[in-house]
């Protein structure tokens, strides 16, 4: 029997609009209903996250930067894995060498290496050839106004920085157009060469790196043994690559048709896309399943 959902939020429980839909919602509704546990698991910081649920009115644990942080409904720290500090320099000079945009997600805001305003520009730019957004969705008052993109502050001394009382969540690069893909290639390469990460791409244009055990598998899986359950009481929807630990480790597994074609392939189920409700879809199934 399913006791806890746990789903990721861009291109699963969100549609291209970054919406979740009136079915969605509903789906979550009697999940909980019937004593299943709601979890979102997300690439997003607590901010980027909460901007979501508080506008739907969804209160859920969540595991945020990939894996990095377990969070309760409240924002409550319940478990972390953060980026070695040492690695920072490093990794960030991979990408400043490569001249590729980046942005360091901490426990205490964002940073890059970068002018701010130039990492900002390319990320509203890869936005909407990718994604279809308008820059005006960025500014004050858009929908988009609450990323990081919008909130970077220029690391102009890296020993200094990395003295400050935080820790590094994750570092986040990627190009402007998918013509710039090769450069994220590239740098995967020599990324291959520092010892204790992780790295993966939700596109060929973009890459994530965190902490080797932080990913949401592994962090969920942590979790669920503090919660008295088994991997074979949890199910797991997803559509990318950062959701592939999940995939490997949770039997039961459901991904929406847009997922990529390594998430599908080990999907108990696949459902319908993120834009024609399939997250409502397989909770149809996970209930189904337990009558």
């Amino acid at each position: 029997m399913i006791r806890m959902v746990v789903s990721d939020m861009d291109g699963t429980l969100l549609n291209k609009k970054a919406e979740v839909s009136a079915k969605n919602l509903e789906a979550i509704r009697r999940l909980t209903e019937n004593n299943i546990e709601f979890v979102i698991a997300s690439g997003r910081d607590y901010q980027g996250v909460y901007s979501i649920t508080s506008r739907y009115g969804l209160e859920c644990e969540a595991i945020l930067g990939n894996g990095s942080q377990y969070v309760d409904c409240r924002g409550k720290l319940l478990m972390s894995c953060y980026l070695k500090k040492t690695l920072v320099k490093e990794i960030v000079k991979i990408f400043m060498d490569a001249r590729i945009p980046h942005m360091i997600f901490t426990t205490d805001g964002f940073y890059t290496g970068d002018e701010p305003e130039a990492v900002r520009e390319a990320f509203i730019e890869r936005s909407q050839k990718r994604f279809g957004r308008e820059k005006e969705e960025f500014d004050d008052g858009g929908k988009y106004r609450y990323l990081p993109c919008n909130q970077l502050v220029k690391v102009t001394d890296f020993d200094e920085f990395l003295q400050k009382d935080l820790e590094i969540m994750k570092v986040e690069a990627f190009v402007r157009t998918p013509e710039e893909a090769g450069r994220i290639a590239a740098a995967k390469e020599r990324l291959k060469d520092i010892s204790g990460i992780s790295f993966l791409s939700s596109f060929d244009d973009n890459v994530e790196v965190t902490d080797q055990e932080a990913q949401k598998g592994y962090i969920l899986d942590k979790v669920i043994r503090l919660k008295g359950l088994s991997r074979e009481e949890v199910a797991v929807v997803g559509d990318g690559m950062n959701d592939l630990s999940m995939f490997q480790l949770f039997p039961v597994s459901y991904a929406p048709s847009n997922a990529q074609e390594t998430i599908k392939n080990l999907a108990h189920a696949v459902v319908a896309s993120s834009d024609d409700d399939g997250f409502a879809q397989a909770a149809d199934k996970v209930l189904l399943g337990n009558l």
